[in-house]
């Protein structure tokens, strides 16, 4: 008898039935949509502070845009919403590594970082501005943001994230400065100490509002950009329920109604 295989006849209402043992096989693996409804929690990757998209409030408590996007999903599925705070470095290991279900923080899908995981259709789309440093270069001083492109100055932004690479790539004469958040690289421009940030539109945009009369954004927008959620390679049931409940949230009613709360304003029409 083989030892590479067995197998094994038996009789069973009159007819012969010939089971096939091998090694390797045994129960097919369980997907990771079936885990998550099984298990009655969507775990979802976050990384705070990208306001207005997810931020940690007075309270402790998570909110923004993809939060809202992140209980849609949880609802859709008929499950709990269990938000993991994680660091943005490692955001993509992590999710490797089984910490959470999915990603969802403001993450713009780029061929690069689809490398090490499957990005589902957009569901956002932005782009990378530069908001200034009103006291360094007030209002109608700058032609372009191209004129920041000299050496002696300091262009702030966010460690790991478009905009940094953005900034690399397109003020090459400047000096970069990153920083762990979003927030710090902005301070940095409110206090003098950048010329200006290159960051997401919304969250510059915001900032400039709040930051009373110390910031302003150039309206050019450098880049075209789209927001996804991230699976796990392999995950390609549970990629194709995110397709199909992304393309229902931003062509129903929801998608409206999750952009006015957070923006302000009617979103444009989608083109994506």
């Amino acid at each position: 008898m083989s030892l590479k295989r067995l197998f094994v006849a038996a009789a069973v209402g009159g007819s012969l039935f010939v089971l096939s043992c091998a090694p390797g096989s045994g129960p097919a693996k369980v997907s990771t949509l079936d885990q998550v409804v099984q298990r009655g929690v969507l775990r979802v990757g976050m990384n705070p502070g990208y306001r207005p998209f997810e931020t940690l409030n007075a309270r402790g408590e998570w909110e923004g845009f993809d939060v809202d996007l992140a209980r849609y999903l949880a609802d859709q599925m008929g499950v709990k919403l269990e938000i993991v705070q994680t660091e943005w470095d490692p955001v993509i290991p992590n999710l490797a590594a089984g910490k959470f279900d999915i990603i969802l923080s403001g993450m713009t899908r780029t061929p690069k970082r689809a490398l090490g995981c499957l990005f589902s259709e957009p569901y956002f789309k932005t782009g990378q501005v530069v908001m200034v440093s009103a006291s360094k270069h007030p209002r109608g001083s700058l032609r372009s943001p191209m004129d920041l492109d000299r050496p002696e100055v300091v262009l702030s932004t966010r460690l790991g994230s478009t905009g940094e690479v953005a900034a690399r790539k397109i003020f090459t004469r400047a000096t970069i400065k990153t920083f762990d958040a979003e927030a710090e690289a902005a301070l940095e421009v409110d206090a003098g100490r950048a010329d200006a940030m290159v960051f997401d539109q919304p969250f510059a945009y915001l900032h400039a509002a709040e930051a009373s009369g110390k910031v302003y954004v150039v309206a050019d927008q450098l880049t075209s950009e789209y927001l996804a959620v991230a699976a796990r390679k392999g995950d390609q049931d549970l990629l194709g329920w995110l397709n199909l409940t992304l393309f229902e949230f931003k062509h129903g009613p929801k998608y409206a109604q999750t952009y006015r709360r957070w923006f302000g304003r009617d979103p444009a029409p989608l083109d994506f």
